[in-house]
């Protein structure tokens, strides 16, 4: 089965943070400073043949781990259990994709203190500390 349209534009997203620098808000002004300059010296460069994979194989693991609770006609019923992010580690959706991908994900190339909601018609991403969700994509009303 293809992957719905929800979770394409989130892999796509978190594909373009993988492509570039990650930037982490994690709360404090020094603890940024410290962390964004540890993730520059860090930093793995990933080949366009690598973030494609990655994106390909994380819309597919995406696409398995919302289906559970899928309602479109309640979106909100099970929101929670349709959530993706970075905290202090990659979630197993994001670092399952990266192995099939054929690299280990760590906790610095992604941004840090982020979180994503894939609901039926939206995708919401929070990036960074205490950030307020933004909507990445809608479908078409």
């Amino acid at each position: 089965m293809s992957p719905r349209p929800e979770a394409r534009a989130a892999a796509d997203w978190w594909a373009a943070r993988l492509a570039r620098p990650a930037r982490h808000d994690v709360g404090d002004v020094q603890a940024n400073a410290v962390t964004n300059a540890v993730s520059a010296l860090v930093q793995r460069q990933r080949t366009q043949a690598q973030i494609q994979a990655f994106r390909e194989a994380l819309a597919d693991e995406i696409e398995r781990h919302i289906e559970h609770g899928w309602q479109p006609e309640n979106p909100d019923f099970g929101s929670y259990m349709r959530t993706i992010g970075v905290d202090y580690g990659p979630d197993p959706v994001l670092a399952d994709a990266a192995e099939k991908a054929g690299f280990e994900l760590k906790t610095l190339d992604l941004p840090m203190k982020t979180v994503m909601w894939i609901d039926p018609g939206v995708v919401k991403v929070a990036e960074g500390h205490s950030a307020q969700p933004v909507v990445i994509w809608r479908a078409a009303a």
